[in-house]
């Protein structure tokens, strides 16, 4: 209501300005205030909702110079007609007399028409600013939270629990095999490398990912033997996609964490491309002594998606099936 009552006084006040710019001051009450109030307002809402059409398609800040030159022209050709056919509605109104294009016209359309478009550009303006000014929140934002995501991320890799099994399954290797050993060691470094060389990156091409999913699986299989099943199906059309680094493994990291995994019953984690996707599966075999998990590591992980893709990232679990989608972005 507030909003309708700010739009008609503005209005009125607009054409009240009209009134004394183009018409007698010995006319300013009569029926033309009237007119001029309601061509006014029909101009407002008509560019108000151009403007609405035009914020769905192109944006401010991905196409600024098409939504610029769309604006423009959609709004020209609405406010030159509308201003037209209303001037030559409210002369035929007060004399009738058939004529298309009459002096009193000639004299109030072009000004009046300079005037749509002063108001125009302010608008356009006023909008620039506002989204630019968004953007740069946006951006700062998007640097704080990825920047505690790259942290996480690291602590996630290089924490004193990790390290320890690992060096763990060395100790026991280099007793039992000293080439499985020195194998172990070259993958181990392999995985520390690839956090450390994409520690800063935004996004990674998939076969980097995957590449370093395939070296993270061989210390899990070394240190978990056949408990865990891993099955990669990757889509060699899909290699050069990009999706945010360490993604992948956060997920795997959590499936081994929430899943009991043994020979008898071992952990199947499925690996695949699906449409614009890459899917994580496991089976649902839920440990007894798991702490209730805080999600952080999902959050941190949608919240960085959401900065250069608008798909969501898809997590269902029907109680026998995990599975999450994480969106590729376009190669």
């Amino acid at each position: 209501m507030s909003r309708l009552l700010k739009k008609t006084g503005l209005s009125i006040l607009a054409a009240a300005l009209i009134k004394l710019l183009f018409f007698r001051f010995d006319e300013f009450l009569n029926v033309d205030l009237i007119f001029i109030t309601v061509i006014l307002a029909i101009l407002w809402e008509g560019n108000l909702w151009i403007d609405t059409q035009l914020n769905r398609r192109y944006s401010w800040l991905t196409n600024p110079k098409k939504r610029i030159l769309y604006q423009i022209i959609a709004c020209t050709i609405y406010t030159a007609n509308t201003l037209f056919f209303a001037m030559y509605l409210i002369h035929q109104v007060k004399f009738g007399d058939g004529e298309l294009i009459n002096p009193k016209m000639r004299e109030i359309f072009i000004p009046s028409l300079f005037l749509a478009f002063a108001v125009l550009a302010a608008t356009i303006g006023i909008q620039f600013f506002r989204y630019w000014k968004q953007s740069l929140i946006d951006v700062e934002k998007y640097k704080t939270e990825s920047a505690v995501a790259q942290l996480q991320n690291l602590k996630n890799q290089l924490n004193p629990h990790f390290l320890f099994n690992n060096l763990s399954v060395l100790s026991s290797l280099v007793y039992k095999s000293q080439d499985k050993a020195v194998e172990f060691i070259t993958e181990l470094s392999k995985v520390y490398r690839y956090i450390l060389d994409n520690k800063n990156s935004e996004v990674v091409p998939l076969r980097d990912e995957i590449s370093f999913i395939n070296h993270y699986i061989y210390l899990l299989k070394i240190r978990f033997d056949d408990s865990l099943i891993f099955t990669l199906k990757i889509d060699e059309n899909k290699n050069d996609f990009y999706l945010p680094p360490m993604c992948l493994q956060m997920f795997v990291e959590n499936t081994i964490q929430h899943n009991e995994a043994s020979i008898v019953n071992p952990l199947r984690v499925s690996i695949y491309t699906y449409a614009d996707t890459l899917v994580i599966e496991n089976t649902v075999l839920p440990r007894s002594d798991v702490m209730e998990s805080s999600k952080t590591g999902i959050q941190n992980i949608e919240s960085r998606y959401s900065y250069f893709t608008d798909k969501k990232v898809e997590i269902i679990n029907n109680g026998k099936n995990f599975k999450v989608a994480l969106p590729l972005g376009i190669n």
